[in-house]
């Protein structure tokens, strides 16, 4: 033992361990992220060389082209030219200028690698015009499935929750609206303008149609009113069809057109009323709960009209042209789209000169305006 040993007796001295470090620990150490990046690198370099050498050769396609150029080259130099009064290259020989008949060139088919030559773009077919009456039954079926198929629960009136309990009585009363003066469209339809002279016969489709208009807003069953008024725009397009074959008739005349502004007026009077009366037929005052119903029942019939009256626009052009009637239609169009875009968030009854608005009084600013230009509208076109 060597004096500087302070080991206790009996017990051996503990080896001394090197001291940390060397390239050997520190690869034993990092070996997998060592192994990880000779991988990458490794399928890099792979990688980098497959598209090196992708690059550097030539398509088939390329080296065919160009291999193709030479030769066209040279069929076109062997090929004669043509004098300059010659035919072109349909017919078999062409003469020249000397009067030796030299063959004329086949056509050159395209190559293989060029792109195609487009074809000429299709003429565009003009649309088709509507024939008589089309314009003006499309309007009467569109505002009738506008309120019976488009919306989400469909025709309210006759649904139990939303109809008998009043729980939509707003769109309610829209759609019954719309239903009015669909069904006063439909009969000076049926009454008229299908007909020349009261000794020609109805229309089946637009007579059924009119029938099954009149059925109740409110009958859930046996029959269901949504399912009819469905069955009466199912005939008015059948109506259609026969217009467009020839088969059935559409006269707009003008005596036609002042019984369906008759018919439209005397609408937008009772409306015009019941927007401004202050008590009800029984003397008591006009409820609140019946404000906002008179006042959307109004917008309905606003909505439908707008469009019937812009069908009329189409439909009686000459005849409204002939009596200078168009500013006049076209100003009751205006009032009644103006009616129709009225949108309060809660329909109040205050008084006329109030703080409160009366959105009744404001209605009826729109559908007696309309009223009266329809009425002008009426007596301009009886005039001779």
């Amino acid at each position: 033992m060597t004096p500087n040993d302070t080991s206790e007796p009996g017990h051996l001295p503990a080896p001394v361990t090197p001291p940390p470090g060397g390239l050997l620990l520190l690869l034993l150490r990092y070996r997998f992220f060592i192994i990880v990046l000779v991988v990458v690198l490794f399928l890099g370099a792979l990688f980098a060389w497959g598209a090196w050498r992708g690059g550097s050769t030539m398509p088939k396609s390329a080296e065919s082209s160009v291999a193709a150029a030479p030769k066209e080259l040279e069929l076109k130099t062997l090929m004669p030219a043509f004098p300059k009064g010659a035919h072109e290259a349909g017919s078999p020989t062409t003469p020249s200028s000397q009067g030796i008949h030299k063959p004329a060139p086949a056509p050159v088919s395209p190559k293989a690698g060029s792109s195609p030559v487009p074809p000429a773009p299709a003429l565009a077919t003009p649309p088709r015009k509507p024939v008589k009456g089309e314009v003006f039954t499309q309007a009467l079926v569109k505002i009738i499935d506008d309120q019976v198929n488009k919306p989400w629960f469909g025709w309210r009136p006759n649904t139990i929750v939303f109809g008998k309990m009043g729980l939509t009585d707003n769109a309610n009363n829209i759609q019954l609206g719309v239903l009015e003066v669909a069904r006063r469209t439909v009969v000076v339809l049926n009454e008229h303008m299908t007909r020349f002279a009261t000794t020609e016969a109805y229309n089946p489709q637009v007579n059924e149609a009119m029938n099954f208009f009149m059925v109740s807003p409110d009958k859930y069953w046996f029959p269901s009113a949504s399912g009819k008024y469905r069955e009466a725009a199912q005939d008015l397009e059948k109506y259609i069809e026969g217009l467009k074959a020839g088969r059935a008739r559409f006269y707009s005349r003008v005596d036609y057109l002042i019984a369906l502004l008759s018919n439209y007026k005397d609408l937008l009077g009772s409306s015009f009323y019941n927007l401004n009366k202050d008590k009800e037929a029984d003397g008591q005052p006009v409820s609140w709960f019946m404000v906002d119903d008179y006042f959307y029942y109004s917008q309905g019939i606003a909505l439908a009209m707008a469009e019937m009256l812009e069908a009329v626009t189409k439909e009686f052009h000459q005849e409204l042209q002939k009596k200078n009637a168009h500013k006049l239609l076209g100003d009751a169009i205006h009032a009644l789209h103006a009616a129709s875009h009225l949108n309060p968030w809660v329909v109040t009854n205050g008084a006329k000169d109030g703080i409160l608005a009366n959105h009744r009084a404001n209605m009826s600013t729109y559908i007696g305006e309309a009223e009266h230009v329809i009425s002008t509208l009426m007596s301009q076109l009886a005039t001779n």
